[in-house]
């Protein structure tokens, strides 16, 4: 082995661990994508996409509440019943804000608040609360995607939470399948 590239190997483990910590400035700056100021600047899902349920005799509903510069992907919900005996005809959705995204082409997605729902199907009249599984994927405007979540939540019975809409989603004529 030359000397020449011996001492080039060694000083690429010298110096690799030390810029991945950042010690050594790249223009003056601290503009890593790994740098843990970098990191603390997107949010947990469950602070960007805070989710509720609730429910009445027909219907379950999930409310998002998302932060600002975050959005929800459209396509990406779904909804479960973990209670015995019901589950959930097809999800309702708003028709969300198209989005041409960079590598997932056009797609519509929600910023600030949204509300599906779904029918509740069940073989016996359905009392108290249901317990649901919700999966969707969101992304912030800074370019951080999420990895598909899903959570679990219990849809109590009664009025819609504060924030909203009373609108029956049954008036509107934009469905798309999301019913697990």
């Amino acid at each position: 082995m030359s000397p020449v590239f011996a001492f080039l190997t060694v000083a690429l483990f010298i110096v690799t661990p030390v810029a991945a910590r950042e010690e050594v400035p790249v223009d003056g700056a601290k503009s890593s994508p790994f740098s843990s100021s970098t990191q603390r600047d997107f949010l947990p899902a469950k602070e960007a996409f805070r989710a509720t349920a609730w429910r009445d005799d027909d219907w379950v509903y999930v409310g998002f509440t998302i932060a600002e510069n975050y959005y929800l992907h459209r396509h990406k919900f779904l909804l479960k019943s973990l209670s015995p005996g019901v589950s959930f005809g097809e999800l309702d959705l708003p028709p969300g804000e198209p989005m041409s995204h960079t590598t997932l082409g056009n797609i519509n997605v929600f910023y600030d608040q949204v509300l599906v729902s779904a029918p509740i199907e069940a073989s016996d009249t359905v009392t108290g609360p249901l317990a649901i599984t919700v999966a969707f994927q969101g992304c912030s405007d800074q370019g951080l995607c999420y990895p598909p979540e899903q959570i679990e939540l219990v849809s109590p019975y009664g009025s819609p939470q504060a924030g909203f809409a009373t609108t029956s989603p049954r008036d509107t004529a934009d469905n798309s399948s999301g019913a697990l």
